[in-house]
């Protein structure tokens, strides 16, 4: 089992980089211009190309079994963490119209992919396979974020399956229609090196944009009520959540390399996406960004002990 100094060490790293995005945008060094481009970038080049790379190939993903065991607890976790927070909230006395259904979803869904990733890298170099399945996982939890969890923040008729089918999502799709009829071995190496390189430039780029968004979107004035918020959410993010990931990883009978990735999924803080679907869908962005930022910072004490918890409850 890695030492607790081990988890801490790869998860500098990871706030390093978004402590470094809040600076920049804090500075004025980040048009709202550069950062839509840098967004897009990574949804449509440099994202696509790193699933490419963890998935083809990826001997964690021979049997269709371990991608829908990936997918099915993605799925069930966020809705199941939806429940939670609906729970926390209701005993935290949130209202409908001021950050009930925003906390719902925002609590509900932890960062599960760009800040996930590095850590399972770094925990486990040796073995690729959780990197891979952590893109195969979110296809589960954006399935929960773009149906239920956009039904519980706006009431919308019906899920927008175009949002859904984005760049990431084609790419997980296509990758694993190539992994499992071996298509990806008539693939050039040449230009297997080319994604490489710039699927090398994700995480980073990622990190780094999540910072600026959180830069961008923190104000003084959202902190009115933020203790009660805060404590909220850290209870379903570092308590109650990981409670109930950590469960499946060690009583369902999943492949090790999936128990990995859930066990660091568990350590993760909230999700920064939901402050978007707050803006778009009329929730309450206040309620997102007290969310997102009060979990990442708790997340910097807490995120290693339940990792190593995890770790040693699950027996890896």
């Amino acid at each position: 089992m890695p030492a607790y100094s081990t988890i801490l060490l790869a998860l500098v790293p990871v706030f390093l980089v978004m402590i470094a995005g809040v600076i920049f945008q804090k500075g004025g060094w980040l048009s709202e211009e550069l950062e839509t481009g840098m967004m897009r970038l990574v949804l449509n080049l440099l994202a696509p190309c790193l699933i490419f790379t963890k998935i083809t190939g990826n001997p964690a993903l021979e049997t269709v079994s371990t991608a829908a065991w990936s997918i099915g607890t993605g799925l069930v976790l966020i809705l199941l963490g939806f429940v939670l927070a609906f729970l926390a909230a209701t005993v935290a006395r949130f209202r409908k119209g001021e950050g009930l259904r925003t906390f719902t979803i925002s609590a509900g869904i932890q960062n599960y992919g760009f800040m996930a990733l590095p850590v399972v890298m770094e925990l486990w170099p040796d073995d690729p396979g959780p990197g891979g399945l952590i893109f195969v996982h979110g296809i589960g939890v954006e399935l929960a974020m773009w149906t239920v969890g956009l039904f519980i923040l706006s009431h919308h008729g019906g899920p927008p399956w175009r949002k859904l089918i984005n760049g990431p999502f084609i790419a997980v799709i296509s990758s694993l229609v190539l992994n499992y009829s071996g298509g990806h071995v008539f693939i050039p190496e040449v230009v297997k090196t080319a994604m490489n390189w710039l699927g090398d430039c994700a995480i980073p780029m990622s990190l780094f944009m999540i910072g600026a968004t959180i830069g961008r979107l923190f104000r003084r004035a959202f902190w009115n009520d933020a203790l009660k918020v805060s404590l909220a959410s850290c209870a379903v993010r570092m308590f109650l959540h990981p409670i109930a990931i950590l469960a499946f990883a060690r009583f369902l009978p999943l492949p090790e390399e999936l128990q990995k990735v859930l066990i660091v999924q568990a350590g993760m803080p909230a999700a920064v996406f939901p402050i978007v679907l707050a803006r778009l869908y009329g929730g309450h962005p206040q309620t997102a960004i007290q969310v997102v930022l009060a979990t990442t910072v708790a997340s910097i004490v807490t995120a290693p002990l339940v990792i190593a918890f995890g770790i040693a409850w699950v027996g890896l």
